[in-house]
């Protein structure tokens, strides 16, 4: 018996159209003597009935997921004990770092304390992962950046039998038809998981194999071109120390009282305080990154000198709408993401004097400023217009002696980070003012110099919204062929 969907209330105006509609349903119970016995009432939400239906009705030929892939396994949590030295331990990602647009472990597993399996955590090109604790079901396909990197057991590893099917699975499981099946099986109260047990009977609808080839090739693209984006940031990155000589920085160029592996112990002068007492805004390594970039090759100017406005815009009432009577807005944690996920729409009709002052335009640094602080991006010309939230700074460069990606890449570096997490104030939620941010010094070469820097800074960023794009057309042909198949039998 399918489910029965009564609804309670209908929007009466557009931007209404997300936030107040109530619906309930019922359902028979066959469907409760199904799968696990479940009687959380999200097992059996419309959305998921909704797909499940698109499914069966396309007529395609449909497959389990266990019947196409080789593998598919999850890892038991293990106790983590980090190093500081890179040579003792493996390089570590948690489920969110590789979710990120540029994955950098900065954190390190003694190798000496791996649990038995620890082979298991390392994958190879080709393979799909999905979250699976706390936000499940986001997905990512493994490829060089992630080798050699020990990677968290919050991850479900998905090796597919033919490697020329990575891109349509990973389409299938990443669309609007795949998503509400993965997301029914969740458990947890406080946090959420799931299993692989719960993907394996997942069905998979297959279309032509001329439309698999496609699918898949498109969603290759789309990590083709993300990996294009990360080589042309680290090529910045390399040029950047290169022209401003400075060296790639690591702790053992910070001086601690007792030395490095002692306890972190450091003193201060009384005249240093600037009516700071915050151990953290003192740490020696924000003065240790001042120090390298003053014995550099140019001289440095304040980040504020450089813009013409740094700013934070108000906090405002957010009313949500569906996406055509809206702008895309981005939270702090989207700037950094491969792709932006849960994105929701700000209505532009109300509060419209305080949208305007939230719209970002191309050519902008965005920087996260309460919560994580310190996350660094440039506004390519695929998001001219969007609004982002009052946690993101934006910085205005001053064109005529700065130029954008420079400034953006700097910021990336240990260079720019150190300088800004010094200058965190907040109890509990970590904070970041215009003020401080305008305080942070930055080397300024010539402009010609900054333009060889920045514009590889530029074209990472164009290309990684040209990835997203490239994979939202793939993720919607799949879409589109299921529900094609729908009509066409509807009508015949």
């Amino acid at each position: 018996m399918p489910a029965r969907i009564l609804p309670l209330l209908q929007p009466a105006r557009p931007e209404e159209a997300v936030e107040k509609v109530v619906t309930h349903f019922g359902i028979g119970t066959y469907w409760l003597r199904q799968g696990e016995l479940r009687l959380d009432a999200s097992y059996y939400a419309l959305d998921a009935f909704q797909a499940q239906r698109a499914i069966e009705e396309s007529r395609w030929t449909v497959k389990p997921l266990e019947a196409l892939v080789s593998k598919m396994f999850n890892l038991p949590r293990f106790k983590r004990i980090y190093t500081s030295e890179p040579g003792q331990g493996y390089p570590y990602l948690s489920a969110n770092d590789v979710l990120m647009f540029r994955p950098k472990p900065d954190r390190y597993l003694a190798k000496e304390n791996l649990p038995e399996a620890g082979e298991r955590h390392f994958v190879e090109p080709g393979w799909i992962l999905m979250t699976c604790s706390g936000t499940v079901g986001r997905l990512v396909i493994t490829g060089a950046r992630l080798q050699g990197v020990f990677l968290t057991h919050d991850l479900i590893r998905i090796i597919p039998q033919n490697p020329e099917t990575v891109g349509y699975l990973y389409a299938f499981l990443a669309s609007s038809i795949g998503q509400p099946l993965i997301s029914k099986d969740r458990y947890g109260s406080a946090i959420e998981h799931l299993e692989p047990h719960h993907l394996a009977l997942l069905p998979v609808p297959l279309l032509t194999e001329a439309e698999q080839k496609a699918i898949h090739e498109k969603v290759m693209e789309a990590y083709r071109l993300r990996g294009e984006a990360n080589a042309l940031l680290d090529e910045a990155e390399r040029l950047l120390y290169q022209e401003l000589r400075l060296p790639v920085f690591d702790d053992s160029k910070v001086f601690y009282l007792g030395g490095l592996h002692k306890p972190k112990c450091f003193s201060v002068r009384a005249s240093e305080l600037a009516e700071r007492l915050d151990a953290s805004y003192h740490i020696p390594v924000a003065r240790t990154v001042v120090s390298l970039i003053q014995r550099g090759k140019y001289p440095l100017a304040r980040l504020g000198d450089l813009a013409r406005r740094i700013f934070i815009p108000p906090r405002f009432k957010r009313i949500y709408v569906a996406a055509e009577y809206g702008v895309p807005f981005l939270q702090g944690s989207h700037i950094m993401m491969m792709k932006p996920y849960d994105l929701k729409h700000v209505s532009t009709t109300a509060n419209q004097e305080e949208i305007q002052r939230c719209l970002i335009h191309q050519g902008e640094i965005l920087v996260t400023r309460s919560g994580t602080v310190g996350r660094v991006a440039y506004v390519p010309a695929a998001l001219e217009g969007w609004a982002a939230s009052e946690h993101i700074l934006r910085i205005i460069p001053e064109n005529k002696n700065s130029h954008s990606g420079y400034i953006a890449i700097f910021l990336m570096t240990p260079y720019g980070q150190h300088q800004l997490t010094s200058k965190i104030y907040g109890g509990v939620v970590d904070e970041l003012t215009e003020q401080d941010t305008s305080a942070v010094l930055i080397p300024v070469p010539p402009k010609d110099v900054q333009q060889r820097i920045g514009e590889s800074v530029v074209a990472a960023f164009e290309k990684k919204e040209q990835a997203n794009r490239v994979e939202t057309q793939a993720i919607a042909r799949l879409e589109a062929g299921v529900q094609q198949k729908v009509v066409h039998v509807a009508r015949s």
